[in-house]
C-alpha cells in the first residue's frame, strides 16, 4: 500500500488575516487561550511558524483583533435587541438575554473579551466597551422619559449594578457554578424580573 504524501506546506502568500484570525479563534474555542501561539496557528493552517508574522506582529496582536471583532459582533446584536421594542423594559430584557446568549455561544471568546483569563489579557481594554455604552444609553433614556422611576443622576449606578449582576451570573455559568431551581429555569429572566420591578417602583 503506497504511503500518503504529506500535505505541501502553504506559503504565506496563500494566507489572509481573516483566515489566521479564524484559526486562532478555533484554537481558543477548542483548547482555551493557553493553547494559542504562533506555532499552534501555523500547525492549524499547515504553514511555517514565520507565516502568521507577515500579518500580525505577535500573539497579543491577534488577541486584540479577536477581542475587537467580538465586541463589534456583540454590539451589533445588542443594537438589534435595543431596536426590538420601543418599551425600555422590554429593551433591557432583550439586551440581558442577548448578552447572555452571546457569552454562552462564545464562551472562550467572552472570557477573553472581558478579562476573566488572568493578567495575560489585562491591558486590552482601557475604556468601557461599546456594549456597555449601549446598555448605559438605554438606561439613560429610560430615566429621561420617566419610565424608570429613578432620578436622571442615578442611571450610572443602576447600570453598574445590573452590569455586575449579569457579569457575575455569566461567570458562574461559564465556570459551571451556577445552580438552577430546575433544568427549565431561566436565570436571566429571574434576575430581570426583580430588576424591572425595582426600576418601575423607583426610589422610596
Amino acid at each position: 500500500m503506497a504511503e500518503s504524501k504529506p500535505k505541501k506546506r502553504r506559503s504565506r502568500n496563500s494566507l489572509s488575516r481573516a483566515e489566521i484570525l479564524q484559526a486562532a479563534l478555533s484554537i481558543i474555542q477548542e483548547s482555551g487561550i493557553e493553547s494559542l501561539s504562533m506555532r499552534t496557528i501555523a500547525r492549524k493552517l499547515n504553514c511555517s511558524v514565520a507565516s502568521p508574522y507577515a500579518y500580525f506582529q505577535n500573539r497579543d496582536d491577534i488577541i486584540k483583533e479577536l477581542i475587537s471583532n467580538g465586541e463589534e459582533i456583540l454590539t451589533r446584536d445588542l443594537k438589534k435587541a435595543q431596536k426590538s421594542s420601543q418599551d425600555v423594559f422590554e429593551q433591557l430584557t432583550a439586551i440581558a438575554h442577548t448578552y447572555w446568549n452571546f457569552a454562552v455561544a462564545n464562551r472562550e471568546l467572552h472570557k477573553l473579551m472581558f478579562n476573566t483569563l488572568g493578567p495575560s489579557t489585562g491591558k486590552v481594554f482601557r475604556y468601557y466597551p461599546k456594549s456597555y455604552k449601549l446598555f448605559l444609553e438605554t438606561l439613560k433614556h429610560g430615566t429621561q422619559t420617566g419610565k424608570i422611576k429613578f432620578s436622571k443622576a442615578g442611571y450610572h449606578a443602576i447600570a453598574r449594578t445590573m452590569w455586575a449582576w449579569i457579569y457575575g451570573l455569566l461567570v458562574l455559568e461559564l465556570t459551571g457554578l451556577l445552580q438552577r431551581r430546575n433544568k427549565n429555569s431561566d436565570p436571566v429572566e429571574e434576575g430581570v424580573y426583580f430588576f424591572l420591578k425595582l426600576l418601575k417602583q423607583g426610589e422610596a
